[in-house]
């Protein structure tokens, strides 16, 4: 692009993300310049270091904001980027003057929010079809983990994996299943009940134990 020097900003329209050196740059096109073509432009991001920093790195044909070096149009900034009336922000909850949410939303829809609504705050986690998410709730102090027609899946297979509380509950509509690879006990400090509305049967391949003070069958 022609070389100028100003102290002014110039609203520009991204036209390429494919930086050679791997820096985070961006090309963008001037407008208001018939178009011209903007060297490599640094991207302006709340951190920035070596292998770390915030990656929010504007898409293709995203409008942004540009700023130059000491006023050299050979070396660009590009500072964040802006809305407008054929790219309008996502949607919030409607109540733009209490200002409640905070998020961020990516192309394809994810979404982290973090609701300061007064009595329902809370921070989610939100994929793009709403069926999975992670839901921190401050108000009822709980967590909340849903996933729709898959699963969840905790793996630490060199660690251990603890679930602790008051109360602990399992159920499943179907069908729930405990395996070990070696031995599995089940303690309790008072009573241990097993039920079955129509069938349990207890199996080992060598010897089945029972010990008790009393031992009724019936």
């Amino acid at each position: 692009m022609p070389h100028f020097a100003g102290q002014g900003l110039l609203v520009g329209l991204v036209i390429d993300l494919n930086d050679p050196e791997h820096l985070g740059r961006v090309k963008v096109s001037y407008p208001e310049l018939g178009d011209a073509r903007s060297d490599w432009a640094r991207l302006v991001t709340p951190m920035a270091g070596k292998r770390r920093g915030m990656v929010f790195r504007p898409e293709t044909g995203d409008e942004v904001l540009v700023g130059f070096l000491q006023g050299d149009s050979r070396a660009p900034y590009v500072l964040g980027s802006v809305w407008n009336a054929a790219d309008p922000p996502p949607a919030d909850d409607g109540k733009a003057t209490e200002n409640n949410w905070r998020f961020i939303t990516s192309r394809c829809g994810h979404v982290i929010r973090f609701d300061d609504t007064p009595g329902k705050e809370k921070v989610e986690v939100i994929d793009k079809d709403k069926r999975c998410s992670v839901t921190i709730d401050s108000t009822r102090k709980q967590i909340t983990i849903k996933a729709g027609s898959g699963g969840i899946t905790l793996s630490a297979p060199e660690g251990t994996i603890t679930l602790s509380g008051k109360t602990i509950e399992l159920d499943a509509t179907t069908t729930l299943k405990a395996k070990a690879g070696q031995s599995l006990g089940l303690t309790a400090g008072t009573s241990l009940e097993a039920e079955a509305n129509t069938t349990l049967s207890a199996t080992a391949v060598r010897e089945v134990t029972i010990r008790g003070r009393t031992v009724d069958i019936n």
